[in-house]
């Protein structure tokens, strides 16, 4: 399918979003609404859409003042005013009448994902969306520009904008965006919106401050754990503390009297939670519940039990490939030069700033059965959330919406598909019906259920010639598989290609990035019964460990200088 903004695709979505303005609070009367988007894959039937199929939305109010809407997450990396600084760019508007807003997804579950993908990971916020984006500043720029021209009966080319107005050139005539918005938005869409060279840049890639900071600093910014809602209680919660262990029963009673507790409930079938006024209490009721749990197979794994499994994984017959050339294991059999060494990488927990944290409400329909489910919480991946609100709620996903609060910190754990404590505070929620409950994780819970960057440990062996150039590495991974526990369809036998990041053939992010004759990297696939998950840079972080501090080993008893071996 064209990647192409034509006539067609801008009107079909520009008239998507008209139609579904009213969705939109607070949206005023006579705004612009502008839609611009590009199809970089198909969905294909009776599938989940697993391409970038990204949209935004830029709304000119009457006032000036321009909103962007973005729908990849802000965590402290500065997406969200990288991409505005790119609309505003080829907008021409002025940088002090920018904010931005959060789509909702479901508001574009709605109107068929105008937006694409809402997950924000792997460093691709505006890498992905740079190119549709800028699309669409300079569309609704030409289309204000245009509107200019017609309410003077001038030519288009007499007309230039500028700062959030367009100017006439041979007169004094001056019409703001906002004069303009009513104007423009019913004209036709541009076929190829003009770009501008990034040499005339003013604004996009420039040290601009970021449009959060001043709420952040001065605290209005309101994170996932800092919502107030009417009528709101508040929830704690724990969880079996062995992985793959039940909640067998708990004693409500013995703490049902304590101040501000107003209910005690499971919560799955591996969790229980107190219900009180304020977090503080329901925690200390939580302290105070006395709980018995099935602690399940798991209940003597030591961390002794998954070092040998993992390390049972280096000597494995059984591996999968991940970059073969030429001869390594026979050339490495026949040298007399070579060295080897083991590594091994831990787990790793986000331990993010703020711990998860969500608030829910399931209201319930006339027959008494759950009707519509909300969720407030920050998150990574807001498609992800909704799913998991809408499974706990057992609603259809168009009966649920997400709103996207600021996150404390994200670093992959509020991005993968299994956004647990989504599930855990509606599954609290439709326990106490039309009531909105703010679960928050204590610092020990978050601590003990996270989703673990995965533990691997690394076998590698080297040989060199006499003019010292390596001339055979075989690496053998052996360790856990992220995408086999949170998203199996991708990994086809036995062979996850998260395993082998920096470690492949070719490729801007996953070469090896050294010139060795024979190579061999291989896997051995090793899962212990803790859950994986994304972790920053995922398993480019243990691999390049492994690799350089191996490189330096290899100087090391080579008699070389580490830089001079590397670039040989």
């Amino acid at each position: 399918m064209s990647t192409a903004l034509n006539r067609r695709r801008f009107i079909a979505r520009s008239l998507q979003g008209a139609a579904a303005a009213s969705a939109w609070p607070g949206l005023e009367a006579g705004a612009f609404v502008l839609g611009f988007g590009s199809h970089a894959k198909a969905a294909v039937p009776g599938t989940s859409a697993v391409g970038p199929e990204i949209n935004a939305w830029v709304v000119v109010y009457p006032d000036d003042r321009v909103v962007i809407r973005i729908a990849r997450s802000e965590m402290g990396q500065g997406t969200l005013t990288g991409l505005a600084q790119l609309v505003a760019e080829e907008l021409e508007c002025d940088w002090a009448r920018v904010s931005t807003e959060y789509p909702t997804p479901g508001q574009s579950l709605a109107r068929k994902r105008p937006w694409g993908n809402f997950s924000t990971g792997g460093s691709r916020g505006l890498r992905d969306s740079q190119l549709y984006m800028r699309q669409g500043g300079a569309a609704a720029r030409m289309m204000l520009i245009e509107a200019a021209a017609q309410r003077w009966g001038v030519p288009v080319d007499q007309c230039r904008a500028e700062q959030g107005a367009v100017l006439h050139s041979t007169s004094s005539r001056r019409a703001s965006y906002g004069e303009l918005a009513s104007e423009a938005a019913r004209l036709p869409v541009p076929d190829k919106p003009a770009l501008k060279d990034p040499s005339q840049w003013r604004l996009a890639g420039k040290p601009l401050a970021r449009l959060d900071t001043v709420d952040k600093t001065t605290g209005r910014l309101v994170y996932g754990s800092d919502l107030v809602l009417p009528g709101m209680l508040h929830a704690a919660i724990k969880a079996c503390p062995v992985f793959g262990g039940s909640l067998r029963s708990f004693q409500a009673q013995a703490v049902l009297g304590m101040p501000g507790v107003k209910r005690v409930l499971p919560v799955g079938a591996n969790a229980v939670a107190v219900v009180a006024d304020t977090w503080w209490r329901a925690k200390k009721a939580l302290d105070a519940l006395p709980i018995e749990w099935e602690r399940g197979p798991n209940a003597q794994l030591q961390q002794a039990d998954v070092d040998a499994l993992v390390r049972s994984g280096l000597t494995s017959e059984a591996a999968v490939d991940g970059w073969r050339q030429g001869q390594a294991v026979q050339v490495l059999a026949q040298s007399a030069r070579r060295v080897e060494a083991t590594y091994g990488y831990p787990f790793q927990n986000h331990a993010t700033m703020e711990p998860m944290s969500a608030t829910a409400r399931v209201t319930l329909g006339a027959d008494g059965t759950a009707q519509r489910c909300e969720v407030w919480t920050g998150t990574q991946n807001g498609e992800a959330s909704l799913t998991a609100a809408a499974q706990a709620a057992g609603l259809q996903p168009q009966h649920c919406e997400v709103y996207k609060l600021a996150m404390g910190g994200g670093f992959g754990r509020r991005g993968t598909a299994a956004h647990d404590w989504v599930t855990q505070s509606v599954q609290i929620a439709r326990q106490m019906p039309g009531v909105p409950i703010k679960l928050l994780w204590s610092r020990e819970e978050d601590m003990a259920h996270g989703q673990y960057h995965p533990i691997t440990q690394c076998r590698l062996s080297a040989t060199w010639n006499e003019s010292g150039e390596v001339q055979a590495l075989h690496m053998r991974l052996a360790g856990q598989s992220i995408l086999q526990a949170l998203y199996p369809q991708s990994v086809r036998e036995g062979r996850d290609p998260l395993v082998f990041q920096g470690l492949n053939a070719s490729g801007a992010e996953s070469a090896i990035g050294y010139g060795v004759p024979h190579v061999l990297i291989d896997h051995a696939l090793r899962n212990p019964p803790v859950p994986p998950g994304f972790w920053r840079g995922v398993n480019l972080n243990q691999n390049a460990l492994y690799l350089e501090c191996f490189l330096d080993e290899v100087a090391h008893a080579s008699g070389q200088d580490p830089l001079a071996l590397r670039l040989r």
